[in-house]
């Protein structure tokens, strides 16, 4: 089946946070919406037509979830990534950034060193902050062409710190796109045993890696790295559904597992919603297709804003992301400031972006921009980005 991405959308009535809240974080609450990272795009058709058949049951009160809705979890790993795990290991979160911060209050004291890599997604640095632990940055290294790589002397020399106790990997990394390819995570898995560092590996964006990239699970490099890393995974950027509130921690040590489990029971927040379970499974079961052809679409949005920004942009710096949706442009040519870079896109662009220096200070001079739209709405954006350095 062929599936139609270039649908056009009107979300102005749905409850869209993307759409609705802008004003909470920008000027006004009539601008272009390519900021927040959930796409533009209807979810599959069988995620919808398995809702649709909850829906006239008529009662929507407290759910267990079924064996089939993890066994969907482990197939789709084994499936997609080669990534064979076991439904025991599994627990539900109602999203992948709650897993984090319960994890982090739970597994670790008030004194202990959280590290990340900058410029990562904003909640990283929350989490650590807000839970009162002590943030670490491994800052990524960029070359002339734009492309990030790990620095793993600073990344070594700052593990070596006994007071460090987990290391959170973005994999695939948003931001900047990167898909850590095997190697590079054999090198830091090697570091984090070596120095008794624990592994949380975001791996929320591993379907959306663009053609002639792989991902690896960070947790299928060895038996050894496997057992220092807690995996959190989610059908929600794939298909569209973060709302629903569902995610996947796998732990591979049973005591931690249940440590999380009783504290999201002490919450009375381990329940997924009624439909959240029905769509999952379906995702998970029914619709590699889809997700095949999604990527596809988003493939093609990429080589079209990296070809516009070339031909009409060329102070802007793009490089081609490897995974995720989201494409990051450097606008350091231009010789903004922070806030300057914001209001201009704003104010003259009519456009709402991810301010770059949100990521941390690494990400000053850059924006984000969301591609998983139709390609109608991804014309009119780099056309008000246009319009804006059109001001300069």
């Amino acid at each position: 089946m062929k599936y139609n991405f270039n649908e056009k959308i009107d979300r102005k009535n749905n409850h869209s946070a993307k759409w609705s809240e802008m004003d909470k974080n920008f000027v006004s609450n009539d601008l272009w919406p390519m900021w927040i990272a959930d796409m533009d795009l209807k979810t599959a058709p069988e995620v919808t037509k398995a809702m649709a058949e909850k829906a006239p049951e008529g009662i929507f009160g407290y759910v267990y979830r079924p064996d089939a809705y993890y066994r969907s979890a482990v197939r789709w790993c084994k499936d997609r990534f080669s990534w064979e795990i076991e439904t025991k290991n599994l627990i539900h979160t109602p999203g992948v950034v709650p897993g984090i911060s319960l994890m982090i209050r739970l597994l670790t004291n008030p004194s202990d060193k959280i590290m990340i890599q900058n410029p990562v997604y904003y909640p990283f640095t929350n989490v650590v902050k807000k839970n009162n632990r002590n943030l670490v940055v491994n800052s990524l290294i960029k070359d002339e062409s734009g492309y990030y790589t790990m620095d793993y002397t600073d990344f070594e020399e700052k593990a070596k710190d006994p007071d460090l106790k987990f290391f959170i990997l973005c994999n695939p990394h948003n931001p900047v796109g990167r898909s850590w390819k095997r190697d590079e995570l054999e090198k830091i898995g090697k570091i984090c045993l070596e120095n008794n560092v624990r592994i949380i590996s975001d791996e929320i964006w591993r379907d959306l890696v663009m053609p002639g990239n792989v991902h690896t699970p960070m947790s299928s490099i060895s038996k050894e790295i496997e057992d220092i890393t807690i995996t959190c995974f989610s059908a929600a950027k794939t298909f569209n559904l973060a709302g629903l509130q569902a995610a996947f921690l796998h732990f591979p040590r049973l005591d931690e597992r249940e440590i999380m489990d009783t504290e999201l029971g002490i919450l009375d927040i381990k329940r997924n919603n009624p439909f959240a379970i029905v769509a999952v499974e379906a995702a998970f079961t029914r619709c590699h297709s889809w997700a095949d052809q999604l990527v596809e679409h988003i493939d093609g949005n990429m080589d079209y804003l990296v070809d516009y920004v070339s031909k009409n942009l060329p102070r802007v710096k793009v490089r081609k992301p490897e995974a995720t949706y989201l494409v990051w442009l450097d606008f350091s040519d231009y010789g903004l400031n922070k806030d300057e870079l914001s209001r201009l896109m704003q104010e003259k662009g009519k456009i709402a972006l991810d301010d770059g220096y949100w990521f941390g200070v690494e990400g000053e001079g850059y924006e984000r921009i969301n591609v998983a739209c139709p390609r109608y709405m991804l014309e009119e954006g780099v056309k008000r980005i246009k319009k804006a350095l059109s001001h300069l």
